[in-house]
């Protein structure tokens, strides 16, 4: 019989502090129910996590609640993320009270950084992200080659 647990995907939650805040469980239980797996995860293990993930997509999601989070973020993660974000793998969801810091501009061109503004429903989110995986992998299971070229009706 299969293990559930070793086929489940991951989704990784980026932890500023040494402990965990409430919104990694919150969020933990709503993606255990959906069949994920949440991991934190540290900012210097990011890099290291994009290049040896066997995941074709990793999913990382960043909470910022607090003004300690806050300047935490700015300081070790706004610098080093549009660095890590050139990797088409990594899709970086993050979640602040605070307001984007014209981070949607640097990051936009990525199409990979994702900011969403408290307050919101973490059972809603857990599902927006469970669909988004299960799009992102439909994308690496098409066919790379593309469509064959045709000639449109009506032209001669």
């Amino acid at each position: 019989m299969k293990n559930v647990e070793a086929t489940s995907p991951f989704i990784f939650y980026l932890s500023l502090e040494d402990s965990l805040p409430k919104s990694f469980y919150t969020f933990d239980k709503h993606l255990k129910e959906l069949g994920f797996i949440l991991v934190p995860v540290k900012i210097d293990q990011l890099q290291m996590l994009v290049a040896s993930s066997e995941q074709e997509q990793v999913i990382v999601l960043c909470s910022v609640t607090n003004v300690r989070e806050y300047k935490l973020y700015n300081e070790k993660v706004r610098g080093f993320l549009k660095y890590i974000l050139k990797s088409k793998r990594l899709t970086f969801m993050h979640c602040s009270s605070f307001s984007k810091l014209n981070d949607q501009r640097y990051f936009l061109i990525q199409k990979n950084y994702y900011f969403l503004r408290y307050p919101l429903n973490a059972k809603q989110l857990s599902y927006k992200i469970s669909k988004y995986h299960s799009l992102k992998k439909e994308q690496h299971t098409v066919w790379p080659g593309g469509r064959r070229a045709t000639l449109g009706t009506g032209t001669v």
